[in-house]
């Protein structure tokens, strides 16, 4: 199935504010440490590149608020609840880069990122059915709500450190729903756990990388203008990123969170989880052992 790309600018009515856990006027903005965060390189570019990634939302969710149409539950939800909540990361991300960075140009570096994005977005696709593209989603949200608790733990600065958990809440709620939409699906469709390894093994594969390149690519043209970023200037960010996310990234939360759709037997899920950790060592040179 096909995705057609839309207008990412659309801003957050006041009905659809109403329906989140938190508001951006909760967030103290006026006590944001611009001083601890100016030398923050690597927070700039998790923060920026999330900013880009969330405010683009509505570029595919649409498609599945349209895909899950005929299920009225999952289908409100999607429209009234998680649409909405996912657009008010992208606000609030945004907000804290523009008045912590205000060197940045948001919006012109934004409209760089989107053209870019929105042609690579069109050619993705939602799984065959309703049960797999719900693990899928699943998948979605165990990476970002790991994601914005590395950057919790990261943060100097008490602000983000607060915007982080609020989102990462957001992030493991979004997970709950649609693992129990995941449920229903499977039971109603007869899903084999075979069929649910392989859409979670397609979702990892496509987690964030090709999106955050993009959107890594341009703000780090912000950082170092005129130095052009290639596959080597790429790998060798995302390998800073690893070591300063190393000691804070949730290794156990997420393998849990990836493995609780296979429905696996105590034995099996223990050996999974161990082998995980021990891939995280590599993977994570700098985390200390569990």
């Amino acid at each position: 199935m096909e995705l057609s790309c839309r207008s990412s600018n659309r801003l957050l009515r006041a009905d659809e504010a109403r329906t989140q856990g938190w508001t951006l006027d909760d967030i103290p903005w006026d006590e944001i440490d611009r001083q601890v965060m100016a030398g923050e390189e690597i927070l700039f570019y998790l923060v920026t590149t999330a900013s880009f990634v969330e405010s683009a939302t509505d570029t595919y969710t649409h498609n599945l608020v349209e895909y899950y149409a005929g299920d009225p539950e999952i289908a409100s939800w999607l429209q009234d609840h998680w649409l909405a909540e996912e657009l008010q990361h992208g606000h609030a991300l945004r907000r804290y880069v523009q008045l912590t960075w205000p060197f940045f140009d948001w919006d012109e570096v934004y409209a760089g990122f989107f053209e870019e994005f929105s042609v690579k977005c069109a050619s993705d696709g939602l799984e065959s059915d309703r049960c797999l593209e719900a693990v899928s989603r699943c998948i979605v949200e165990m990476g970002t709500s790991s994601y914005y608790t590395a950057i919790a733990g990261l943060s100097p600065d008490p602000v983000l450190k607060r915007l982080a958990g609020l989102i990462r809440e957001d992030e493991i709620r979004h997970y709950k729903y649609f693992y129990r939409f995941f449920g229903i699906y499977r039971q109603r469709e007869g899903t084999g756990r075979t069929q649910v390894l392989r859409a979670i093994l397609r979702r990892l594969r496509m987690l964030d990388f090709e999106d955050s390149a993009i959107a890594l690519k341009h703000a780090y043209a912000i950082q170092h203008p005129g130095v052009r970023f290639d596959r080597h200037r790429y790998r060798e960010v995302q390998r800073r990123i690893r070591e300063a996310l190393s000691a804070d990234f949730p290794v156990q939360m997420s393998a849990k969170m990836t493995l609780k759709p296979l429905d696996l037997n105590y034995f099996v899920q223990k050996a999974a989880l161990f082998a995980i950790e021990v891939a995280s060592h590599r993977l994570l040179p700098n985390r200390p052992p569990a």
